[in-house]
């Protein structure tokens, strides 16, 4: 009897509400008599809903735009981490080319293995550095030639230099990462081994590529070129991998 009576109550409370919302939609809550336009209960409550609506509409759109949802791509994690970058010291040597044509190979092309980092998967470049002088003779107006390549990539970068001596440096890049990375796998360590590739077992050539103009005046001049050939290699390691719950 007594959950007739709730129910009756309930419906009477509904039934009543609804009276009441029925009659402040047929309500007048603005008249502009000179513009014949009048502003119902009814029309206010549309505008409201179809506000609510849009900022509704808004704000799934927004999120759906600016997020890739886990779940979306295969149930895998997201991570994201930091790309820290370290100079390594490489193998160097130096000497002396004393003609005009001379010329020293250097690294996989005359098998060097100190210049083979094929195995090192976290290489972000090299630098490949000659640092060169003439000697005696008429002094500058020399000119060499820095050829750099890689045994897995023969077509050489390759730079010219004219004078009394100077320094050239040749970027060979391999696997350069932005500051911050981000993708998806199923662990940390499998996020940060996907961006793991090989190294390159560098090498090159340096030529004493012309002599001074005075060496064909003064044939007793002796000139020379003295170098030393600089490689330093440049390590990235990933810090602060962290998941996230979307991307």
């Amino acid at each position: 009897m007594a959950r007739e009576q709730n129910a009756v109550s309930i419906t009477g409370k509904i039934s009543d509400g609804l009276s009441r919302f029925e009659s402040y939609n047929n309500k007048e809550i603005y008249r502009f008599d000179q513009l014949g336009f009048t502003i119902t209960g009814r029309l206010i409550s549309g505008l409201s809903g179809f506000l609510i609506i849009v900022v509704m509409l808004m704000f799934t759109f927004s999120s759906a735009a600016n997020s890739i949802m886990v779940s979306d791509l295969g149930g895998s994690k997201a991570f994201t981490a930091d790309v820290i970058i370290t100079e390594n010291s490489g193998p160097s040597f130096s000497g002396t080319l004393e003609d005009q044509g001379d010329y020293v190979d250097f690294g996989y092309i005359v098998e060097e293995a100190d210049w083979d980092y094929i195995l090192n998967m976290r290489i972000s470049h090299f630098d490949v550095e000659v640092d060169w002088n003439a000697n005696g003779g008429g002094g500058g107006g020399r000119q060499v030639t820095f050829d750099v390549s890689s045994q897995n990539n023969t077509a050489s970068d390759s730079q010219n230099s004219q004078g009394g001596g100077g320094t050239i440096t040749i970027v060979w890049p391999v696997n350069q990462l932005p500051e911050t990375v981000s993708d998806t796998a199923d662990s940390p360590d499998a996020f940060v081994s996907s961006f793991e590739k090989s190294g390159e077992w560098m090498g090159g050539t340096f030529t004493y590529t012309s002599e001074s103009a005075l060496a064909d005046t003064t044939p007793l001049t002796s000139e020379s070129i003295s170098y030393t050939i600089i490689l330093t290699y440049y390590t990235w390691e990933l810090e602060n991998v962290r998941e996230l719950s979307e991307i």
